[in-house]
């Protein structure tokens, strides 16, 4: 489900790539990430095994701009096509908002992309999500091979819904944006709804998909007007956690990481283990802060529904 992290000022939604095995659903992220702008993608990883391009999962967390003083993200995941990784799958649809689902367009390919999204529908509902209402559209992958399924089989057999769909040869790049445009959509529009729900007051979302060539910035940019209440003990939490972020000490991390590197391949091997073991504090603080963040929307979640069961007592 959409995330507020109401220290760090963030609301993050999860979208999932799913489909039958090969279909290109690891593809769609790999030209996503080349098309995004370095300082605002997140890092992917990927999983290889002998039978599925990705085991477990793709992460690539996507700026979209700010809803009511809100940063807000997506993070993007694949899932595996084979069979036998079912309980990932289930894993990796847990609290999702929105769904990719990537068809193979080939008429071989029919009775797989079937049971596949009859699957998805199953693990949703153990998830308890519904396929008939969580935001989805489908990509109609490997549209330039020969043997095509006719698109009105695949409309009527893959879609029941009608969802929004589109046309793609993935692994050059065609309709991976579009594809990406079209879920993001549908993911902000359930986005507004909730920021709503929260007790603001919600304006009709704007979201503009800003393409540019190769490692340019995609962002979704939105409007979004939000009434919120917050005390002034709230702010100053807020304030206090923010100046202590998550992000800047993975960066500290990250460049601990390769200072401790060429040290070591200089030879200098003392500083490098000094700086190992620096790196190790830095980790544990900002698993520190994650245990603080946590506690701590819990705690205005309890307070939330305190107010709420007051109200109704008056």
């Amino acid at each position: 489900m959409v995330s507020f992290n109401y220290a760090a000022r963030e609301v993050t939604a999860k979208i999932v790539y799913y489909g039958p095995g090969l279909c290109g659903k690891t593809t769609n992220l790999e030209e996503l990430h080349k098309k995004m702008n370095p300082t605002t993608r997140g890092k992917m990883v990927s999983l290889a095994t002998d039978t599925d391009r990705t085991l477990f999962f793709d992460l690539l967390p996507v700026d979209l701009g700010t809803i009511g003083g809100f940063r807000t993200k997506l993070q993007l995941f694949t899932v595996p096509g084979q069979t036998y990784y079912n309980n990932t799958r289930k894993l990796v649809l847990k609290g999702a908002d929105g769904v990719v689902f990537v068809a193979d367009s080939q008429a071989a390919q029919m009775q797989a992309n079937i049971d596949s999204y009859q699957n998805l529908a199953e693990n949703l509902k153990e998830n308890g999500l519904d396929i008939n209402t969580l935001p989805m559209v489908i990509q109609w992958n490997k549209t330039d091979l020969p043997e095509l399924a006719p698109l009105e089989e695949l409309e009527a057999k893959v879609n029941p819904r009608k969802v929004p769909t589109h046309k793609a040869v993935a692994f050059r790049g065609d309709g991976v944006l579009e594809t990406f445009k079209l879920i993001s959509r549908e993911v902000m529009k359930a986005l507004q709804a909730k920021v709503a729900g929260q007790g603001g007051a919600a304006a009709p979302i704007t979201a503009k998909v800003v393409e540019r060539a190769d490692a340019a910035p995609l962002k979704v940019q939105t409007e979004q007007h939000y009434q919120g209440s917050a005390s002034a003990e709230q702010v100053k939490a807020e304030a206090s956690l923010e100046a202590h972020g998550i992000e800047g000490g993975k960066r500290q991390v990250e460049e601990l990481g390769k200072l401790a590197e060429k040290l070591r391949a200089s030879g200098d091997e003392e500083a490098a283990t000094l700086i190992g073991e620096l790196r190790k504090n830095v980790a544990g603080l900002i698993e520190d802060q994650r245990r603080v963040e946590f506690r701590y929307q819990t705690m205005m979640r309890q307070i939330n529904k305190l107010v709420k069961v007051m109200d109704a007592k008056k």
